[in-house]
């Protein structure tokens, strides 16, 4: 099984600030990101690992000017591959400050993605799409690896509906924190079964996971409260921070039940990943992996290790005992395509 390492930008210490709207002094962090900007720093920095986005928010950008990014980090790579994972978004006020109608998403997010799937595949390309019109058009500096960067595009979704238009668009799946393992395993399912209806074989997914590895179980076990904070931090994110709120958004009435529900987003999904997230001693963990290459035959596994306002010094331990403990088993892991992830029986 390939493993990889996730880094993100949330600044855990500061929404106390943001959500008493108290913007008259800076954030104690800074926490400027930019994911494509990230890993051309990176791609510098390193000579063999691999490197991927999880997610580049596609309805916020230009396509060609979105192609011409990936083209050159693809360059800076030397040969290396670039994994790309591709979101619509979630919170309406990143909508509203770029001046995109979140109603209009899924419109949005799929020309970015047949605009990118054009220029890779023909040096000079056009596109007709519902929003992007785009004449004939030469991505410079043409990419190394010209004609694959877009074959495997994995993308984050949960309805059915959206599933359908995934795999009708040639998508992978993408599971961003992960949810119960029976959600994911029916999920996986769903999805499979739609490409089986398109003559498309099954997708194996990459699921991006929060990790905390310690010797005892009660030491692993403070790894649950540094998770709750991450979700405490994308619930103030997507859906109390600046949010309007979902009612009457087409295309995000899951996200509406979610805000509108009795327990809280962070609560809720604190209880769902207790079975997946590898957060425990190194045994816990392979086990914990192993059944979800069962569940959903899972292919590629990245892992977040610095996260909810936990210490740099436990985040790097955690990392090392993974590395000397787990990751072996985990590379060693075979990744089969299960019958549970393609409408068929357990055996």
């Amino acid at each position: 099984m390939h493993c990889g390492v996730m880094v993100t930008g949330y600044n855990q210490g500061d929404w106390e600030r943001l959500l008493a709207e108290d913007y008259g002094r800076p954030p104690a962090v800074s926490d400027a990101s930019n994911p494509l900007q990230y890993l051309a720093y990176w791609a510098g920095r390193t000579r063999r690992v691999d490197v991927g986005t999880a997610v580049i928010v596609a309805p916020w950008w230009n396509p060609v000017r979105l192609a011409s990014e990936i083209s050159m980090l693809d360059i800076l790579l030397k040969g290396r591959r670039l994994h790309l994972g591709i979101g619509r978004g979630i919170s309406p006020h990143e909508y509203a400050s770029l001046g995109y109608p979140i109603g209009e998403s899924h419109a949005y997010f799929y020309d970015v993605i047949g605009a990118l799937k054009a220029s890779d595949g023909a040096e000079r390309f056009t596109f007709d799409g519902k929003v992007y019109k785009i004449p004939p058009t030469t991505i410079r500096p043409q990419a190394r690896h010209k004609g694959q960067l877009t074959t495997r595009i994995k993308a984050a979704f949960t309805t059915e509906a959206s599933a359908r238009m995934a795999a009708e668009n040639g998508l992978g799946q993408m599971f961003v924190a992960g949810a119960g393992l029976d959600e994911m395993t029916a999920q996986v399912r769903r999805f499979n079964t739609i490409r089986a209806g398109m003559g498309l074989p099954p997708d194996q997914p990459t699921t991006l996971l929060w990790m905390y590895c310690a010797e005892t179980a009660s030491e692993a076990d403070e790894g649950w409260h540094y998770f709750h904070n991450q979700l405490l931090a994308a619930q103030h994110h997507y859906f109390e921070w600046n949010n309007p709120g979902y009612a009457g958004i087409p295309g995000y009435e899951e996200y509406l039940k979610r805000q509108t529900a009795d327990v809280g987003v962070a609560d809720a999904g604190l209880a769902a990943r207790r079975a997946t997230q590898p957060i425990g001693t190194p045994d816990e963990i392979i086990e914990k992996i192993r059944t979800l290459q069962q569940a959903i035959s899972l292919e590629m596994v990245v892992i977040h290790m610095f996260y909810g306002g936990m210490p740099r010094a436990k985040a790097e331990k955690s990392l090392r005992l993974f590395a000397e403990k787990v990751l072996p088993a985990v590379q060693a892991m075979p990744t089969p395509i299960n019958p549970a992830s393609v409408g068929q029986p357990r055996r």
